[in-house]
């Protein structure tokens, strides 16, 4: 039922018995086999008031699902740094001493570049305290682990057949969970359980819950219910990110598209490309297990490689690109992008009309916010995103860059030409952060990143109107808002 293009070299994550069983490497180079609920007996470290994660798309969303789904015995707040933008790492830094920090870069290629400049940063605030405040989960072999390793930081070892968005159930998702003091053997059970009813032939029980639900996503998108609008109960945003990134990454390739959508703010709208699907976060394990299995399904029926992610890569070579620009102190708005200071208000609606005019049968519009994630913006851009769902008259999404191209980037390049983009950047702040031993700060990066992605959305004739706010942000996004309505 596969494509034929390396499928079965990427199916460890279906042995969840064997996940449980983690290696790692000691401050002192030893190597050290274990069960996953003695993992935390040999990662015991002083005690901490912050954990940062640094890590990207399936390397974190996980773990960050785990942490706030279940109970643990460490009394720390949990931040997860998927991000180069300069005001949110600072922010994760304030209020707290470099004694009371730990931190876990996760990179299961160990050399995703947001994860690297954060993992430099945060060696050179911890300081002598690395040994015993910093661990890296990674492949054996990467690039992390050998940076890691010549830091003194302990290393644990994920799979080597299991990609990052199939990993929450291995050492990526396991390790942070130690961490945190949670117990994994209720997770794994749950996750084994449901395990052992995918793999039933249909004699010793009626249905097949990974088959059944793979075969409701493949039907939905053959019959044109292609936008999955995803509930949680109590608002768990963490769900609905992980099953997110999954499903996009996963399927959105060639002309299959399955668009995820946070339906959490959204009006109840009997669209005709809509499905509402809700989602079952108190037995997690199970239904983690679950969705992965049905992503296999519904790849398989829809004829692509669901553990493949070819567009993720495109935006990355072209940021490096614009790195080396900045580098050479060339910091320039490119051509094309549009400097919101020099709008009108009758011409930034005409610039927004004219771009949603565009919006193409069975679309969907995308806000992609290269900002910092402070509440405030988050209200903003979500008032903005309703907006312009209710102008269009069809489905809208909201992604934070850079963390969205490790997510649904994958789709919105790879899929089918129906997206509607609206990219937002801004100007680094005063106080930007320098990425150490470089000529470059994280502002900087960001910039990159986000004119590395539009450049390759033009490329591929994708409906893009990109606009940099060199003023107040939050003034800005009223005014996007206004001319919207």
């Amino acid at each position: 039922m596969w494509t034929d293009s390396g499928e079965e070299e990427w199916l460890g994550w279906l042995d969840v018995e064997r996940l449980s069983r983690l290696t790692f490497v000691d401050v002192d180079g030893r190597r050290v086999d274990t069960e996953a609920g003695k993992l935390a007996e040999h990662l015991a470290g002083p005690p901490f008031e912050r954990c940062l994660l640094l890590g990207m798309g399936g390397s974190a969303l996980g773990a960050d699902l785990l942490w706030r789904a279940l109970p643990g015995r460490v009394d720390a707040e949990f931040i997860v740094l998927d991000t180069t933008d300069p005001r949110e790492i600072a922010r994760a830094l304030d209020g707290v001493d470099p004694s009371a920090l730990r931190v876990i870069a996760a990179s299961k290629s160990g050399g995703t570049l947001e994860t690297r400049l954060a993992f430099e940063l945060m060696l050179h605030r911890l300081g002598e305290a690395v040994p015993q405040a910093a661990l890296a989960i990674t492949d054996q072999g990467s690039a992390l682990a050998a940076r890691a390793q010549s830091a003194g930081v302990p290393v644990v070892f994920g799979h080597p057949d299991i990609g990052g968005r199939y990993s929450v159930l291995s050492a990526f998702g396991l390790t942070p969970a130690a961490v945190a003091g949670i117990d994994p053997e209720p997770l794994l059970a749950s996750a084994r359980a449901m395990a052992d009813a995918c793999r039933v032939d249909g004699e010793e029980q009626a249905t097949n819950p990974g088959v059944e639900l793979g075969l409701l996503l493949a039907a939905a998108h053959d019959c044109g219910r292609d936008k999955l609008y995803l509930h949680a109960p109590d608002g768990s945003a963490e769900i609905v990110a992980w099953v997110e990134q999954l499903i996009a990454e996963s399927l959105g390739k060639g002309d299959v598209l399955l668009l995820p959508v946070a339906a959490a703010g959204l009006p109840a709208d009997p669209a005709p490309d809509r499905l509402d699907i809700e989602l079952d976060p108190a037995d997690l394990g199970g239904e983690l297990f679950r969705w992965q299995f049905a992503t296999a399904v519904a790849g398989a029926l829809l004829g692509v490689n669901p553990f493949d992610q070819p567009d993720v890569e495109s935006s990355k070579v072209v940021t490096r690109r614009y790195v080396e620009r900045m580098k050479a102190g060339d910091a320039q708005v490119p051509v094309g992008v549009v400097r919101l200071s020099e709008v009108s208000e009758l011409g930034l609606a005409q610039l927004l009309g004219t771009h949603l005019a565009t919006f193409p049968d069975r679309g969907y519009a995308v806000v992609s916010a290269y900002l910092d994630r402070s509440h405030r913006n988050r209200e903003l851009l979500d008032a903005l995103r309703r907006g312009l769902a209710q102008r269009i008259g069809g489905a809208s999404v909201l992604g934070f860059g850079p963390s969205f191209l490790h997510s649904t980037g994958q789709a919105h390049k790879g899929g089918p030409n129906r997206g509607l983009f609206l990219q937002l950047t801004a100007d680094p702040p005063a106080d930007d952060i320098l990425v150490p031993g470089q000529d470059l700060t994280f502002g900087q990066v960001q910039l990159a990143q986000a004119w590395g992605d539009c450049e390759v959305l033009v490329e591929r004739d994708r409906r893009i109107l990109a606009v940099h706010i060199d003023g107040d942000v939050e003034a800005s996004l009223r005014r996007l808002i206004d001319a919207v309505a």
